[in-house]
């Protein structure tokens, strides 16, 4: 049986109601659920709680699911849209952006490194952190989908429904707006962060390894 084949076997079980496969389904989906569940959580603790709400909803959606696009192009289309709405039934609520980046996106410190060097690199993870988790929704998902999690334009465009040239809008808007956080600007309200279908992306640049894509 060749992958795909049990990948469309996996989803048939699961789709029928099967736990285990539909374990075996999303396991290898986990960690970058998790990550880009960071990007919109406050703590740990928030962390879990929306990565596995985000997953309850993916078990329940699972017979709308047609073949109609990649599996992984849907699953997390129907994360992020869990992530959304929790963003949304969270939105009068103030949220802690104290969390640091995830410690698998963190290189191991060498032995060499000295006590103020180590804590200078944590307080710079903590600070991304914060200004990730102060842009727009719409580029927050574009950064943390194509730099943090590597999935390529075409993926991003899918996940999002929006044509390409949007998430390149959106990339590059998104990492201007980042730096301009992490220089201690301020973020512009939720209205103004949606960027025009279609835009061209004269900043693509830090991922100098996707420019082909």
């Amino acid at each position: 049986m060749s992958e795909n084949e049990e990948l469309r076997a996996l989803i048939a079980e699961a789709q029928d109601g099967n736990v285990r496969a539909f374990e075996l389904l999303v396991s290898s989906h986990l960690p970058q659920v998790r990550r880009f569940a960071r990007a919109f959580a406050s703590s740990d603790a928030d962390v879990d709680d929306l990565a596995q709400e985000a997953l309850v909803k993916v078990y329940k959606s699972l017979r709308s699911y047609r073949s109609q696009s990649a599996f992984k192009t849907w699953l997390y289309s129907v994360v992020r849209n869990a992530f959304f709405d929790a963003l949304r039934g969270r939105a009068g609520r103030e949220r802690s952006l104290e969390e640091p980046l995830a410690a698998d996106h963190a290189q191991a410190p060498s032995t060499a490194d000295t006590a103020d060097e180590r804590l200078l690199r944590e307080e710079e993870r903590q600070r991304l952190w914060r200004a990730l988790r102060a842009l727009p929704p719409e580029f927050r998902t574009a950064v943390v989908l194509f730099d943090v999690e590597g999935h390529t334009y075409e993926e991003v465009a899918a996940i999002e429904a929006v044509p390409i040239g949007t998430i390149k809008s959106r990339l590059s808007r998104g990492r201007a707006l980042l730096r301009t956080l992490l220089a201690g600007g301020q973020a512009p309200e939720a209205s103004e962060s949606t960027g025009g279908a279609g835009t061209s992306d004269g900043g693509v640049s830090s991922q100098g390894r996707r420019s082909g894509k």
